[in-house]
């Protein structure tokens, strides 16, 4: 199932940010991947934290970049990207979580994507994205997708999440 897509990454390299760093599942995936030279990888978190969890759990993240987001790098231009519905001390209490600081690193060009929601809901996730990357011009709608994996067995479901029952259109 993902045989061409990791080929494809191995590639042509490409940033992940996960905003959940020292979250067990998350650095299982950020070690995987990095052993195996798919993605380049920014773990969100506290970096003492974040390691401590990896050594706990077995996990090599020594090829993992770990980012603490209580930076203020970003408040200026992600207050202008809410164009006053924001205060600078929201967006720093917005930044200090993963969600939206991985969002932002998205939007500044650090990293190509991210991948969030293994303790933040779909919404958490998916909200600063809509807020601070938007769609494409003429695009109304988003899709989610899930991946489920038991053993052998891979599943890839659509809109679970967002688009509960879409219709031809939004197909």
């Amino acid at each position: 199932m993902f045989t061409k897509l990791t080929e494809q990454l191995k590639a042509n390299p490409r940033t992940i940010v996960f905003t959940e760093g020292p979250d067990a599942r998350i650095l299982e995936a950020a070690s995987k991947l990095t052993a195996d030279d798919i993605l380049k990888v920014i773990l969100l978190g506290k970096e003492d934290e974040v390691k401590a969890a990896a050594k706990d759990a077995g996990f090599n993240i020594d090829k993992c970049q770990i980012i603490d987001p209580e930076m203020d790098a970003m408040v200026d231009e992600m207050v202008a990207l809410r164009k006053g519905k924001m205060t600078a001390d929201e967006v720093r209490a917005a930044l200090a979580k993963g969600n939206y600081f991985g969002t932002m690193l998205v939007k500044m060009g650090k990293a190509d994507c991210l991948l969030g929601g293994a303790t933040y809901s779909t919404a958490d996730t998916v909200r600063p994205a809509l807020q601070l990357i938007k769609t494409k011009p003429g695009n109304k709608i988003v899709s989610s997708c899930f991946i489920m994996v038991k053993g052998d067995k891979k599943l890839a479901m659509g809109d679970c999440a967002i688009n509960i029952a879409p219709n031809e259109d939004e197909l």
